[in-house]
């Protein structure tokens, strides 16, 4: 890499960073009004202050106008001032606003007003510029004022000249946090006296190294909708919401809209193919962002439609000039908004999706015999369970877990015990691709129970997703230098963590001879109930330090997975957060109607719901079949049954030509991602030269 290269990198995320506006810095707290709004202002443009674009990307622009307290009395945008670059807004992209809106909503100031049930109102008048683009890279400042409120916001738009790779594969797993990968590499691969050697995961040595800060707009926490947004628009949004910025309306269709990579792909290189492959639904929040446009990830038998039909189809009345995506390939689960006429069914107007999708040229595909024989051109559909895939774990080495769940793609009652790994529907999709189209193709292809395994702190099942996600890496490496010669940019990162991480080893034998509490050591009367509740023998099968030692390894030679998961010594691995729960570092049993199959750790007490009002969880009496563990305290809200996401940056790994991969090698932002991306296959070309850079940065300026 060019050291002065890297060197101007580094400073000038340090001038943007000192030069962020003062109005465009979150406010303090927890609730709030709209987090678009600047500090202390009623006016609020999105996209907003600091936003990037690709050169021609289109997207929405909708202007709020709050009253604040009164949400029966709309405010006046008629006088609406609105510039860019000192041409009004109207002029310069040559569009009209789309008719006045209005509507009101409440909001709470703060907790105390929660709690009295006092929410404030607003009413809201709105104006928008739809589907709108930028066909010259720069930098672009809008200027608002309306009455006495006035924002600004600084844009910058950047495309790239060069394309660096003929494909391009985004691999997420879902919820990987970086200690999960360590923690991983511990139960699968052998060591020479501690040294790992060549020994490290296959997406640990794809290249270059990078991190990604994963919060969204409107808190420091997200989910997986709007980190995965941020990979495909190049925007943060919020919580739930992909492809679109978050509006205060009621309305899940009306937000405004930024268009996806996949849709630029179909608009720039029509020649180009597009893949989808994850083991959650196909309309989960991380393959759905690449092509959905909702402010609600559970829209799903609306995301169904938008895979394959303009978005006015789905009956929002707001137009979106961008073309669907239409995957050529789209694999994983999520029958249940494709099936129609039966009880487990709730596609879009009880419509048969299947037959749609059919009538639009796609083979369909519904258990892993029937794609495996797969060998033709056509688009492909494989929807192989109701919903989500169940984990590497239960699919290979406890295979009648699969008879607990009715999970038939049909929607009708009957079991999936056919179910193809995210590596089988990844090299599918690819070599489908490779004979559809000759201009390359782009794959997303997510293990999503990653993250629905460590929701329920059942991190054995997470650890073989992440597990099985590594080999498929490995499977696309070896298909590249094959087919391409390294001509394939490869990412592998996640859109978020999980707060997992290993604490020592345990040695399960001891564990489990060990008593549930410490009554028969302590004489009754003599000790508190706190000092009673230590289960000090049960803790003494834990070892940290010097006697953490290695936990049992018994690996097929052919996959690199572990084959046996139920040995003696074992991580002592947990979460930072989680509902009152019990945890003996064992296998967990599958909980009837899970899905994936993963363990429930608590459950809704309704004693105790009754009597606070509010939701209320305790340890899942169930637990007993298990091996009693170590009680665990709940720290999060009373109600949640299963744990959250977490803060921490995630790992981006790199492979693929050496002119593009250092791109990754810096922290960044997760909308970087969605750059990185389009810099691989060389989007946007009508840019300056140089405005793509990598190492150009975000500099916003002025003040309201």
């Amino acid at each position: 890499m060019n050291v002065k290269l890297f060197v101007t990198a580094v400073a000038l995320a340090g001038a943007a960073q000192a030069a962020i506006n003062p109005a465009s810095v979150p406010e303090i707290g927890q609730l709030n009004r709209y987090r678009a709004a600047p500090r202390d202002s009623l006016l609020s443009v999105v996209p907003v202050d600091a936003a990037e674009f690709l050169v021609g990307q289109h997207f929405d622009i909708s202007v709020e106008l709050h009253n604040v307290g009164n949400g029966t009395v709309y405010p006046d945008l008629s006088k609406l001032d609105a510039k860019i670059n000192g041409q009004s807004l109207t002029s310069f992209f040559g569009k009209q606003y789309t008719p006045k809106e209005n509507w009101n909503f409440t909001y709470f100031e703060n907790n105390a007003a929660r709690d009295i049930k006092k929410p404030t109102p607003v009413g809201v008048t709105r104006l928008s510029l739809r589907s709108v683009k930028i066909n010259k890279a720069g930098s672009y400042k809008l200027t608002l004022k309306a009455g006495n409120q006035k924002v600004e916001a600084n844009w910058i738009v950047r495309g790239f000249s060069q394309r660096k790779a003929q494909n391009l594969v985004l691999f997420i797993g879902d919820g990987m946090a970086p200690s999960m990968i360590s923690a991983a590499r511990y139960i699968s691969r052998k060591t020479a006296f501690g040294k790992f050697g060549d020994n490290f995961l296959e997406m640990e040595k794809l290249g270059t190294i990078g991190k990604v800060a994963t919060n969204g707009i409107d808190a420091i926490l997200t989910d997986s909708a709007n980190s995965a947004s941020s990979y495909h628009t190049g925007h943060k949004t919020w919580v739930n919401a992909m492809g679109v910025y978050s509006d205060t309306s009621a309305g899940t269709l009306d937000d405004p809209k930024v268009e996806t990579l996949a849709e630029i792909i179909r608009r720039e290189r029509p020649g180009m193919c597009i893949g989808i492959v994850s083991t959650a639904e196909v309309q989960d929040a991380t393959p759905a962002a690449v092509f959905a446009h909702t402010r609600r990830r559970s829209d799903k038998a609306i995301i169904t439609d938008q895979a394959i039909n303009p978005f006015n189809g789905t009956g929002s009345g707001k137009t979106w000039d961008v073309k669907p995506v239409v995957p050529d390939v789209l694999l994983g689960g999520g029958g249940e908004f494709f099936c129609a006429g039966q009880a487990g069914c709730a596609s879009l107007n009880k419509e048969d999706y299947y037959a749609k999708y059919q009538a639009k040229g796609y083979q369909i595909v519904k258990n892993k015999d029937e794609l495996k024989n797969y060998k033709g051109t056509k688009p492909l559909l494989g929807i192989f369970t109701k919903n989500n895939l169940d984990t590497w774990l239960d699919r290979n080495v406890y295979p009648d877990n699969l008879l607990i769940s009715k999970s038939s793609p049909n929607g009708d009652g009957t079991t999936a015990t056919k179910q193809p790994g995210l590596e089988e529907m990844t090299m599918t999709a690819i070599k489908t691709m490779d004979k559809r189209c000759k201009d390359g193709w782009f794959l997303m292809a997510e293990g999503a129970a990653v993250d629905k395994s460590m929701h329920p702190l059942d991190f054995d099942r997470g650890l073989s997703e992440l597990l099985e996600l590594d080999r498929t890496v490995k499977a696309v490496k070896d298909h590249d230098a094959k087919n391409y010669k390294g001509k394939t940019a490869i990412i592998v990162t996640a859109d978020h963590a999980q707060g997992y991480d290993v604490f020592g080893s345990v040695d399960t034998q001891y564990f489990n001879a060990q008593p549930n509490n410490d009554d028969n050591k302590l004489p009754e009367g003599q000790f508190s109930e706190s000092q009673r509740s230590l289960q000090v023998q049960k803790r003494l099968a834990i070892g940290n330090y010097g006697d953490a030692g290695w936990p049992s390894l018994v690996v097929d030679d052919k996959t690199g997975l572990p084959i046996k998961w139920e040995e003696r010594f074992k991580l002592a691995g947990g979460k930072i957060d989680g509902p009152q729960h019990t945890e003996n570092f064992q296998l967990h049993v599958p909980a009837p109607g899970s899905n994936p199959l993963s363990r429930s750790p608590a459950v809704t007490d309704a004693a105790l719901t009754a009597v606070f009002g509010t939701a209320v969880a305790v340890q899942n009496p169930n637990a007993t079949l298990e091996p009693h563990g170590i009680d665990y305290n709940p720290n999060l809200l009373p109600g949640d049954t299963q744990s959250v996401h977490t803060l921490q940056a995630v790992d981006l790994y790199c492979g693929g030509p050496d002119n593009w991969k250092w791109a990754c090698a810096k922290p960044m932002d997760n909308t970087e991602v969605f750059f990185i991306m389009a810099d691989a296959l060389g989007l946007g070309k009508a840019a300056t030269s140089g405005t793509g850079s990598k190492y150009v940065k975000v500099k916003a300026s002025g003040s309201l």
